[in-house]
């Protein structure tokens, strides 16, 4: 199975967008089925699971999203359960640094 990238990272300044998305494939013309997909915390992001097709192959991409509002740095686990006897439970861990908004310039 390949898995890209193993690690989500989500930086930047409070009212920006912060996203990433990972794409997984099995490596196998078998297929493989992610039957749950659930966070170790789930507070500090949103995530989801869309299936895709790239170069003929059935795969998925999962969109992780900043929603902390709070400057400062957090982290979670995501875990993909598979129908897959090999890969089990795909974990992917989520780490991101959220940092004061640009500040305002005066008006006058």
């Amino acid at each position: 199975m390949t898995v890209s990238p193993r690690r989500v990272i989500l930086k930047g300044r409070q009212g920006e967008s912060i996203a990433q998305t990972v794409k997984i494939f099995p490596q196998t013309d078998k297929g493989l089925n992610i039957t749950r997909l659930s966070a170790a915390r789930g507070v500090d992001i949103d995530y989801r699971l869309d299936q895709i097709r790239e170069n003929g192959k059935k795969g998925y991409v999962l969109h992780v999203e900043n929603r902390r509002d709070k400057p400062g740095r957090f982290y979670d686990t995501l875990f993909l359960k598979t129908d897959s006897d090999v890969a089990g439970t795909i974990s992917i861990v989520v780490s991101g640094l959220l940092r004061p908004g640009a500040p305002e310039k005066n008006r006058q």
